[in-house]
């Protein structure tokens, strides 16, 4: 199946806009795998930290243009989580601050315009509002002054990058920003919904414009990588503001950015056109198992539980041969 095909697929099976989440993990085993593998001495030894970054950004370029290519319309990108800024010491902070502002450099603004794509910023009233380190202070105005000027518009593709978002700080400033005109309007409408998927769908439209700066569907999916064996989540601001709605989770087991476009392909595929994710409307499962079936199945889980191993999410470290 050719690209253009299965891109116009994607599209007409999501007509509100394909939208992911990506946890992307691994960056710098990335690098180093990519890179630095055939050094002699210490190829785990990041030895400029620009040179890294930058070689990252135009990885992160690629694998967004696949994405879009293959008939994607919204990327949310956990970036920087606020720990790093405050939790990986001085010496980090220091290096990855200016590191930041390549997502407005010249190389980025030729992809986004190249690509069609609107950057989004999130998390900036967290580092804006906390950061004592005057290279955080200047990035934040960097990025701020960039979205004043840049000129969005309603039928580009988008990009959110998730830089050291707060989701419980960032719901508390929208409610203190709200008048108390639009708290009651906002009441109103909750409290004339018909049921329960309304007011979810009316409050995250809310909040998601409120903080993203943009209405966006909830998230089809999840990307993250397990490269360790533990399956953990990020994104920490659209996780809360979908507020544990059902979304398909894949994780890899090598760095995210290394997946080829076929693979990207093949998850997109499962994810479109696989069994769907919706529970059965039966109570029970009436015709669905005969005995022998119900007893194997019965004696196949009495062998997992008795073997820890099985279990998804537990941590694992490489080994060396």
């Amino acid at each position: 199946m050719n690209e253009t095909t299965f891109s116009e697929r994607i599209r007409a099976r999501y007509p509100e806009g394909l939208t992911g989440m990506f946890a992307i993990g691994a960056t710098r085993r990335t690098y180093i795998l990519e890179q630095q593998r055939h050094l002699p001495d210490d190829p785990g030894q990041i030895r400029d930290f620009g040179t890294m970054t930058a070689y990252l950004y135009r990885r992160y370029q690629e694998f967004a243009t696949t994405f879009y290519n293959l008939g994607g319309q919204n990327m949310i990108i956990s970036g920087l989580s606020y720990r790093s800024f405050f939790e990986r010491g001085e010496e980090y902070a220091r290096k990855v601050s200016p590191e930041v502002a390549r997502l407005i450099d010249d190389q980025s603004v030729a992809f986004y315009r190249e690509q069609q794509i609107d950057p989004y910023f999130i998390g900036l009233e967290v580092l804006s509002g906390s950061a004592s380190n005057p290279v955080i202070r200047d990035v934040v105005a960097q990025l701020q002054a960039f979205t004043d000027q840049w000129d969005y518009a309603p039928t580009h593709r988008k990009l959110f990058w998730e830089i050291a978002a707060i989701p419980l700080l960032s719901f508390w400033q929208v409610f203190q920003a709200m008048s108390a005109a639009e708290r009651a309007a906002l009441d109103d409408q909750l409290q004339h919904s018909t049921d329960l998927p309304t007011i979810q769908q009316t409050l995250y439209q809310h909040f998601t414009r409120a903080v993203l700066g943009a209405e966006v569907p909830m998230p089809h999916f999840y990307l993250g990588t397990n490269m360790s064996g533990d399956l953990k989540f990020r994104s920490p601001l659209m996780l809360a503001l979908t507020g544990g709605e059902y979304l398909r989770a894949y994780y890899t087991p090598y760095p995210t950015l290394m997946m080829p476009p076929s693979t990207f392909e093949s998850l997109l595929n499962d994810l479109a056109f696989g069994e769907l994710m919706n529970s059965p409307t039966a109570y029970d499962y009436s015709g669905r198992y005969s005995a022998e079936l119900i007893g194997a199945e019965y004696e196949r889980i009495q062998a997992l539980v008795n073997d820890p191993s099985v279990i998804q999410g537990m941590r694992r470290e490489v080994q060396a041969p």
